[in-house]
């Protein structure tokens, strides 16, 4: 009996998804709950798993492609025995589908044929991981995977690709009358690495085209759908940090005793928290189809994170009613796990107002671009030393560049004057924190 799987709605406001990798192929048989494909949705990237055993006669689409919420997304044949046929007697073994079935006792043990398979080594590995192989020049087929389920892990990738390296070095060290005698094996990825100049000389002109897909692909759309849509203007600042700069290293022991990192962003999102309560027309989304502006009862903060795949933005929930300490765990948690691409699609959405933080080393200015349908995201730069006034005198301090863009159809520029002048209040005077209520 052929079991037809839907691509359900496993997130919120899901319409769609782009399949990004199947772990089996037409013909293979999979298990009950075993994952056999990768989707990304508008929020994050979910492995699905068959609710049924049996052989895969069908998938609904190619890796790249968009599945709607609804549609088939693959086809199970289901085994005999999940479907109620008839008990096959003890005596009779029955081939099918690459899996023996022995009735009497009712388990099943792989076979050697694969009916159907692909003749290729199929890989389970992550899109980033199947990147990570193909910058590095090697074929992930040969890699011995380490990780749950057989999956190939970028650590696994890292050390064979060291692993070849030596082989290489090690058969380019065998002194000429050793080699005649026993030419030392190398594998296919080194022998590759051992190819001419010649060949190299061939290649680099060349262009080399590569899929929009997966994660990057939702970030070009909502981009664009973004500065199609809002029309965006940035106001920038520049803020003395040096009384926060001091306060975090006097709380550092405090938030190592308690196994926490503690950066600046735990500050950014509380000082943001404060201002967007006081200015609920920053804590808002349009919806265009009414033309309405949304103002949101609860604020949260979504926080852009750089991975491997590119920016995701978790949310940190609650955060006008949470302590720095408190902010600062749930980012160290949620950061953590968004690199490790672990993060659940609610995790990822419902965010009412965006921090992006260019780094350290990402700059002094900025212009964010609009989280949309948010109507305003700030951006936190670079902290540097540079002359100050202060008390009339010039001094050394630590200053920061900031910036915030907003919906010019909705926000004019005195309020986001305003609103930025209380966020560079709080941050030059950190000590006004503990007269806010959590």
């Amino acid at each position: 009996m052929a079991y037809e799987f839907r691509l359900p709605d496993i997130g919120e406001g899901l319409h769609e998804a782009e399949i990004l990798a199947w772990f089996k192929a037409v013909g293979d048989h999979v298990k009950e709950n075993e994952n056999i494909v990768e989707v990304q949705t508008d929020k994050a990237v979910v492995e699905i798993s068959s609710p049924v055993s049996g052989m895969i006669q069908s998938f609904g689409a190619e890796v790249g492609a968009v599945v709607k919420v609804g549609e088939v997304l693959f086809t199970v044949e289901q085994d005999a025995v999940a479907v109620g046929v008839a008990t096959i007697p003890a005596s009779v073994k029955k081939e099918e589908s690459g899996l023996q079935h022995t009735a009497a006792s009712g388990q099943e043990t792989a076979s050697t044929v694969s009916v159907g398979s692909a003749s290729k080594k199929r890989v389970i590995a992550a899109p980033s991981v199947r990147k990570l192989a193909r910058e590095l020049g090697i074929d992930i087929t040969e890699v011995t995977p380490s990780g749950k389920g057989g999956k190939v892990t970028e650590e696994d990738v890292r050390n064979f690709k060291v692993q070849a390296e030596r082989e290489v070095a090690a058969a380019v060290a065998v002194p000429p009358e050793v080699s005649e005698v026993s030419p030392p094996a190398i594998s296919a990825t080194a022998s590759v690495q051992l190819m001419g100049a010649e060949e190299e000389e061939i290649d680099r002109d060349e262009d080399v085209r590569e899929p929009i897909r997966g994660l990057r692909k939702k970030i070009y759309e909502n981009m664009k759908l973004s500065m199609s849509t809002a029309i965006q203007c940035s106001a920038m600042d520049e803020v003395v940090m040096t009384k926060l700069v001091e306060l975090k290293k006097q709380l550092q022991p405090h938030a190592e005793q308690a196994d926490v990192k503690l950066t600046y962003l735990p500050f950014f999102v509380k000082a943001a928290a404060i201002a967007l309560k006081r200015n609920p027309i920053f804590n808002a989304t349009v919806d265009d189809e009414r033309m309405e502006v949304v103002y949101k009862k609860r604020i949260h903060i979504g926080v852009a994170t750089a991975t491997n795949d590119g920016l995701v933005v978790p949310v940190v929930r609650d955060a006008d009613k949470k302590s720095v300490m408190e902010i600062a765990q749930e980012i160290q948690d949620l950061s953590g796990r968004a690199r490790e691409r672990k993060l659940k699609p609610h995790e990822l959405s419902g965010s009412t107002f965006t921090i992006s933080s260019t780094g350290g080393k990402g700059g002094w200015f900025a212009t964010p671009i609009i989280n949309y349908p948010e109507v305003a995201i700030l951006g936190v730069h670079s902290i540097k030393k540079k002359p100050i006034v202060q008390d009339d005198q010039i001094v050394i301090g630590d200053v920061m560049g900031m910036s915030i863009t907003f919906d010019h159809r909705v926000i004019d520029g005195a309020p986001a004057g305003a609103f930025m002048e209380q966020i560079h209040t709080f941050l030059e005077n950190p000590e006004l924190f503990i007269l806010q209520c959590r």
